[in-house]
């Protein structure tokens, strides 16, 4: 009786190598895999498709054009050059019960927006549509069929306080942007209408601190940051609707900072849609806007859990 072959998927960092390393060990194992009822794909970690469309997670890899949940099983072989990607792929590997090894990637720190979108999707928190890949894949979806409308948010996946994060209007304006930062990782997402964010602090599961980020209503940037010289003011917690509260909270437990956390807000000026857009593990205290405010409530969480 003949075994109907089971599909696995053997991830690797890259789509090749300069050398024909990832090429000669993947022809090997799929040449010694003939002998058992196993299909062996080959896929690259950095090409991967990661998107979040209406809050859903999608992964797919571009070596097959399959997405990861249609595989009977995934091998991680050479993993550590693309991280948060493996980390990105694990988690949706498990969500969709596609048996992986090894375990040990569930446990990779969201250390960057490509980790941390991951760990947000599929879990009803409200985020902006996004897209993340390497730059050959970003120039080849965003030139025949992009996933959203423009303008986009083109933001640095490791970027902080506004650096590397970009408003674009066009294809071309795109391109120039990944040809002028080859070495960087980005995030594409769909852009929210928007006059200002918030900073919401989160202290033992709750948010004890709320600031409203503005940017200058003559100015030319997109950025409300206060590191990127938007303005910041406390405001009372009762700003927020239920809503947004719920989903800050909901943000910072998914990604195990519910106890220290710097959640990143956005309201859709026009729909009153809450989005989150970050959760920053090591959030400003003692520098930006109202420092005295942050830094008390920072002090007051010290001074509770050790009473």
């Amino acid at each position: 009786m003949i075994q109907e072959k089971r599909d696995i998927l053997v991830m690797f960092s890259y789509r090749n190598h300069k050398r024909g390393y990832i090429e000669m060990l993947f022809d090997r194992l799929s040449a010694r895999s003939q002998q058992y009822p196993l299909q062996l794909y080959r896929g690259s970690l950095s090409d991967t498709h990661i998107c979040v469309k209406d809050n859903q997670l999608s992964i797919i890899d571009t070596l097959t054009n399959r997405d990861i949940a249609s595989f009977d099983g995934i091998y991680f072989e050479l993993w550590y050059k693309a991280q948060q990607q493996a980390l990105a792929v694990a988690q949706y590997a498990k969500t969709h019960k596609v048996p992986f090894f090894s375990k040990e990637l569930l446990r990779i720190m969201p250390m960057t927006k490509v980790g941390e979108v991951t760990c947000l999707a599929d879990k009803k928190i409200p985020l902006p549509d996004t897209f993340i890949s390497s730059h050959r894949q970003i120039k080849k979806v965003f030139r025949k069929n992009p996933p959203f409308l423009y303008p986009l948010i083109v933001k640095a996946a490791d970027g902080y306080g506004g650096k590397n994060n970009f408003l674009v209007e066009t294809y071309q304006d795109l391109v120039k942007i990944l040809n002028c930062h080859k070495k960087t990782q980005f995030l594409i997402q769909e852009y929210i209408p928007n006059d200002h964010d918030y900073r919401c602090l989160v202290f033992g599961g709750k948010i004890k601190f709320v600031l409203k980020r503005s940017r200058d209503a003559t100015s030319d940037s997109h950025l409300n940051n206060t590191s990127a010289g938007g303005k910041g003011e406390r405001v009372a917690l009762d700003t927020l609707s239920i809503a947004a509260q719920e989903a800050v909270l909901a943000a910072a437990q998914a990604l195990h900072r519910d106890s220290f956390a710097g959640v990143d807000l956005m309201i859709h000026k026009e729909t009153s849609q809450p989005y989150i857009l970050e959760g920053n593990q090591t959030p400003q205290i003692e520098i930006g806007a109202e420092i005295e405010h942050k830094m008390d409530a920072l002090l007051k969480y010290m001074e509770k859990i050790t009473q």
